[in-house]
């Protein structure tokens, strides 16, 4: 099998693909904080944070990166001591959303057949605490690598979630360590005085 991060890099860079167009504004991009042991993400537009354990993963550089990652809502999570483990996603206005993770997965998995990656095998679908999620796997000869695509709409927001994982063993045994590291992911809506202040550009048409 190929290197497993380069393998789970690619995919992840093509999930990126499905991205919305870039902003100029400032208002709308991702801004990413760390404090003590957790990261914080938000967009000044949006009512919505979300908090990562901050664990072992570490943010990666987006501009060497490419595609639909220049997307300034985009982020991009490596894991220091696993190597194929990856957590990226963006923060988008519910508007652009499908309605379900099954809606979702048709329009994602059209853009996936046109590039050169296994077909998407396995696809099942659970609801994870808020999470609307979609999970498949690409298989490979000596390795599988296990996807999850994990939707949080609320408040005009929508918040894509892929994480990922490549490695020798079974789906079922990486599934379940993409659902411990959804679970621990909280999402919260922000206090009345940040909705106040906060444009509703992701609501304009």
């Amino acid at each position: 099998m190929k290197n497993k991060r380069a393998v789970a890099f690619a995919i992840a860079i093509l999930a990126a693909a499905c991205s919305t167009s870039p902003t100029s504004r400032s208002d709308e991009a991702i801004q990413i904080s760390e404090t003590g042991k957790v990261f914080t993400l938000s967009v000044p537009v949006s009512q919505l944070t979300m908090t990562l354990p901050r664990g072992n993963w570490f943010r990666k550089d987006k501009s060497a990166l490419g595609g639909g990652t220049v997307n300034p809502r985009y982020f991009y999570f490596e894991d220091a001591n696993e190597e194929s483990l990856i957590l990226s996603g963006w923060f988008e206005p519910d508007r652009l959303y499908s309605g379900s993770a099954s809606k979702q997965w048709a329009k994602d998995a059209a853009a996936l057949k046109k590039a050169a990656v296994p077909e998407a095998a396995n696809v099942a679908y659970e609801k994870i605490g808020g999470w609307d999620t979609v999970m498949y796997d690409h298989l490979f000869d000596k390795g599988v690598s296990s996807h999850m695509r994990a939707h949080w709409v609320q408040a005009g927001t929508w918040i894509e979630l892929h994480l990922s994982t490549t490695t020798r063993q079974s789906s079922a045994e990486n599934r379940r360590k993409l659902k411990s590291l959804l679970r621990a992911i909280a999402v919260a809506q922000k206090g009345a005085g940040e909705r106040r202040a906060a444009v509703a550009v992701l609501q304009a048409p």
